[in-house]
């Protein structure tokens, strides 16, 4: 995909990128099944694909599984899940129809913020099948890629498929993102005060004092505080501080290490 993908992009004929797509994939199906000394049909499997530069992108799906994207500070879905004739039965790359059946599509990167790609098992969390719409909990994850550091997103998303996605299937729970402006993010701190509220999850009209109050704990939190401490810096009551840390942990943009407290968002540019 990478080293062809200026000629997918120019290519005005969509099945001819689509074979060149699938025959590349079938290849390498076939070779690796040569050396395990199994049937290519043994390696069959969905395809979800995105690849992207700094103008286009190519996305190109075949069976279950769904990739969306956010645009505009709205989640779309590019393509939804292929199940088949019957139920519980899906298209694979080894499929007679693979190729009839996969979609394609290319495009101008643009306004385009993030693109999410979930296989079956993930979807049955993350999808409404009835509306054919996306959870409302992706674009918080996107929007946390771009401001987390990507070790702790990587242990909050494992912990949350731990705890709740992989409870609600046998099947395979994998998810991969792709968010287009970490390079133009430099801190929290940097952020027009829509944009804080809107991390923090604060109304439009919340008041000044109450993002100012969030903002000092965070800077605060750069470095690990109790309770007590946090408590005597911001000069609030422990039972009121505590509400504003508890706040702050639902929202994973802080940590708890025993007694102490610690932000795990990215505040300044290093």
């Amino acid at each position: 995909m990478t080293e062809n993908f200026a000629a997918y992009v120019s290519q005005k004929d969509g099945v001819a990128v689509k074979q060149k797509i699938l025959g590349c994939v079938r290849d390498c199906l076939h070779q690796l099944s040569g050396r395990l000394s199994c049937k290519m049909e043994d390696l069959a499997s969905t395809l979800l694909v995105a690849a992207v530069n700094e103008e286009h992108f190519i996305l190109a799906h075949i069976g279950d599984g769904v990739i969306g994207y956010l645009k505009d500070d709205e989640l779309h879905v590019a393509s939804h899940p292929d199940n088949g004739e019957f139920a519980n039965t899906t298209v694979f790359t080894t499929s007679p129809s693979a190729l009839s059946s996969m979609r394609l599509f290319k495009g101008k990167v643009a306004s385009i913020d993030g693109i999410v790609l979930m296989s079956d098992g993930t979807e049955m969390s993350l999808y409404d099948k009835a509306h054919r719409t996306l959870a409302p909990i992706l674009k918080r994850i996107m929007q946390m890629s771009i401001y987390l550091p990507a070790d702790k997103l990587h242990e909050l998303l494992l912990r949350s498929f731990e705890e709740l996605i992989t409870q609600n299937t046998t099947d395979d729970c994998s998810i991969a993102i792709l968010t287009n402006d970490r390079d133009c993010f430099h801190g929290f701190c940097s952020l027009p005060t829509t944009r804080q509220k809107e991390i923090l999850c604060l109304s439009s009209r919340a008041s000044t004092v109450r993002l100012h109050r969030y903002c000092e704990i965070l800077q605060l939190l750069q470095d690990k505080h109790t309770l007590r401490q946090v408590s005597l810096h911001i000069h609030l009551k422990p039972r009121h501080t505590l509400r504003h840390l508890r706040r702050l942990l639902s929202l994973h943009l802080i940590e708890r290490q025993g007694a102490y407290y610690k932000s795990i968002l990215i505040l300044k540019d290093t």
